[in-house]
């Protein structure tokens, strides 16, 4: 099967220079700052299992397009773990989170996922998850005052890092169709993926507010309600294209929103020359 991927997937280094960090950086909101905390924290070694499972298949794929865009996915996530990695020691050194913990916390769940499950299982593990950053990834740039309401550095790697999502979103999915295609082993790795991201996810979040004492905080409480079921609904507002996952004939570019990440494109493209001029 030939890839079904209609952009350029580009590697971009960003190496973005992290500064003085609010304690509280999304809107002062602790729930929500450390939801997005406890997503970043996953990131690192997430990306690494991704890869990990796309690779384990890179010799079996004949079309060259696709190929391309597996070396490019890598590169991409590669990169992507790189930066939320020093986005994470930065919150550590500055204020001191207990991160390092949950890093290793990940490391064994991960770990584990090798050993429990077998490639194609873990192949269709990453397809279920690289969907569901995806349409998170949509969310956050149709509703742009999520991103909109991150100051400094860690709006743009959001951005970033959310425009490299969509770019990417059907690879490991088209590998998947390539070497297995089994339609129950696709849907039982979504299945599997959302569990383990919503346990993984919560279960950060919930341990760093308590660290905080920040559990009784029912104003930044009501805020994250609002932020997963209202506006901009990253609990809600995905769910009709989460469910179209689990559609027989389904490929991640059936929701084609190419012209969507056009404008962020360009303002990757003025960073990376900004880099070039200042290096």
């Amino acid at each position: 099967m030939a890839s079904k991927t209609p952009i350029k997937i580009r590697v971009r280094r960003m190496d973005y220079e992290i500064p003085a960090i609010p304690r509280y950086w999304y809107r002062e909101n602790t729930w929500i700052t450390h939801f997005m905390n406890a997503l970043s924290t996953s990131f690192p070694d997430g990306e690494r299992f991704f890869i990990h499972a796309v690779r384990n298949f890179e010799s079996q794929i004949t079309d060259p397009q696709l190929r391309s865009q597996i070396r490019a996915f890598i590169g991409q996530e590669a990169n992507h773990g790189k930066e939320h990695e020093a986005f994470n020691n930065a919150l550590i050194e500055q204020h001191d989170l207990p991160l390092k913990s949950k890093m290793g916390f990940m490391k064994k769940a991960l770990a584990y996922a090798k050993k429990r499950y077998s490639p194609r299982e873990q192949l269709a593990l990453t397809v279920g998850f690289e969907h569901f950053t995806a349409i998170l990834a949509n969310l956050m740039l149709e509703q742009t005052d999520v991103i909109e309401s991150l100051d400094a550095m860690y709006g743009d790697m959001f951005m970033w890092h959310a425009v490299e999502e969509t770019e990417h979103k059907s690879v490991a999915y088209d590998v998947f169709q390539e070497v297995d295609g089994d339609y129950w082993v696709r849907v039982s790795g979504m299945a599997k993926a959302t569990f383990f991201f919503m346990l993984i996810t919560f279960r950060m979040q919930y341990s760093l507010l308590k660290h905080d004492g920040k559990l009784k905080d029912w104003r930044g409480a009501l805020g994250f309600a609002k932020f997963m079921l209202l506006k901009p609904g990253m609990l809600t507002k995905i769910i009709p294209e989460y469910l179209d996952f689990y559609r027989p004939n389904f490929h991640p570019w059936q929701h084609d929103n190419r012209a969507l990440i056009e404008k962020y494109v360009e303002q990757l493209g003025e960073h990376e020359l900004r880099a070039m001029d200042a290096a």
